[in-house]
């Protein structure tokens, strides 16, 4: 969308501040009738779980919302969980939209890798153009509330003239403040190789040169707080999801699995949870001379909390402590009740060979996308437990797969929860990531098995 300036919305043209605003990310809404569709079996959830994700994340958080009562909401991508057919994806965008309208606030949407074209053009695009006031050229866009400037990226379509497009915005930008949306994170938290490069790179190069208050997003469905140095000023991102498991308890990102961006990129950082066992969502509020984002749980409210007066000058950055992981006694080792092998993985087509302690216990899952999937431990593993441990995992022939984020969860008595030492290393045996700067990111030749240990010392 080529506009000189940003568009200010006839909905806001008497708001003034102090206002607030939601940002909601990777929805994936369904209908009922989703169970028993077509439908990728690698995706994190079941057709039963995209179900009951609207039931007991979505509803929670509309109920929320209600008594919240932000000015405005942006979804920042991934709004409908897309079956195999195109006509059901479409089907479940115009349900999604109904469902929000149903609290009666104004609504934007940003575009997902999952939202598509002609869906989002024809189901999205009206609803934009009602809350702009005119139907976008583009994908990508700004509009302005009492000075405050709000610019939508299309991270899933990234390219040169988005790129210059952003840059004589920002350029030109008197605003204050100035907050960014999109679907892909700029810096990926736990999910390696989860995100756009060329997005990131150039994204990079532009906030070493121009200064923002916040970057929203989401993809990687992490909750996260990061804020990140830059040749510049550093920047806010703030990264949520409300797609989730409604059994699974939350569980704290940085217990099982490493964060990635290194200590000295980061200023200050909330783990947050790993991906489907907090869902949750953010609230902005901005008023005169200072702005605050607060992260907020479907169910405990909010649980992080970042105030500043300028562009990376944070005043406040608190955060929920969750409790201290447990610990792991020579004692306990004959009392574990059960166990898995927790891992993430890219192109793991099945057949990879487990041994643990010298025991063969299985074949490493199918896994995609540096998810996190796991392995159960048989009950000839859970007998040979140590406290520290040899996994030696071989390749099936032909593997380019990539793994890491390996950690032993066992189960004592009480269903106390114990893990191993977060695991640093990622192992690949593939040519696809040549180019990306990861220090822990080792090659591994052709059939080349992996050995390591995971200690819970």
């Amino acid at each position: 969308m080529q506009w000189e300036n940003s568009v200010i919305p006839e909905f806001f043209k008497h708001l003034k501040r102090p206002f607030s605003f939601a940002v909601v990310s990777d929805t994936h809404f369904v209908t009922r009738d989703f169970i028993g569709q077509a439908f990728d079996a690698t995706r994190p959830l079941s057709t039963e779980g995209y179900v009951e994700n609207v039931t007991y994340s979505l509803a929670p958080m509309m109920d929320a919302l209600r008594g919240l009562r932000p000015d405005f909401i942006v979804l920042t991508g991934d709004v409908a969980e897309p079956p195999l057919d195109p006509e059901r994806h479409r089907e479940n965008l115009k349900a999604a939209l109904d469902f929000f309208a149903t609290c009666d606030i104004p609504l934007i949407v940003a575009r997902g890798n999952h939202d598509g074209t002609s869906s989002f053009d024809e189901v999205v695009g009206p609803r934009v153009a009602q809350f702009l006031g005119e139907m976008p050229k583009a994908h990508y866009f700004s509009f302005e509330v009492d000075g405050c400037q709000f610019i939508v990226l299309d991270t899933p379509f990234w390219n040169t003239e988005q790129c210059q497009w952003l840059d004589a915005v920002l350029a030109e930008n008197d605003y204050a403040p100035s907050f960014l949306l999109g679907h892909h994170p700029i810096w990926p938290v736990a999910r390696a190789f989860f995100y756009n490069r060329d997005f990131q790179m150039d994204m990079v190069n532009l906030l070493s040169r121009h200064a923002i208050d916040a970057y929203f997003c989401g993809h990687s469905h992490n909750q996260n707080i990061v804020l990140h140095r830059t040749p510049y000023l550093p920047v806010l991102q703030c990264m949520g999801a409300l797609v989730g498991l409604s059994d699974a308890p939350p569980l704290p990102l940085h217990h099982v699995q490493a964060l990635l961006p290194t200590p000295d990129d980061l200023m200050a950082i909330w783990p947050g949870y790993i991906e489907n066992t907090a869902p949750g969502w953010f609230m902005g509020y901005v008023s005169q001379g200072q702005a605050r984002v607060e992260w907020h749980h479907i169910n405990r409210g909010a649980e992080a909390m970042v105030r500043w007066f300028r562009p990376g000058d944070i005043q406040t950055f608190w955060t929920m402590a969750p409790a201290p992981p447990a610990q792991l006694i020579e004692a306990n080792l004959q009392r574990i009740r059960q166990g898995i092998l927790r891992f993430c993985a890219w192109d793991s087509m099945g057949g990879a060979r487990v041994f643990l302690n010298g025991n063969e216990i299985g074949l490493l899952p199918r896994a995609d996308n540096f998810t996190p999937s796991r392995l159960s431990l048989p009950p000839n593993a859970l007998a040979c437990l140590q406290m520290e441990n040899k996994v030696r995992i071989e390749p099936a022939e032909g593997s380019e797969m990539t793994l890491g984020n390996l950690v032993l969860e066992v189960v004592l008595p009480g269903g106390r929860y114990v893990r191993s030492q977060v695991f640093e290393e990622i192992y690949t045996w593939s040519n696809r990531w040549e180019g990306y700067e990861y220090e822990t990111l080792q090659k591994m030749k052709p059939g080349r098995p992996l050995s390591t240990v995971l200690s819970f010392r």
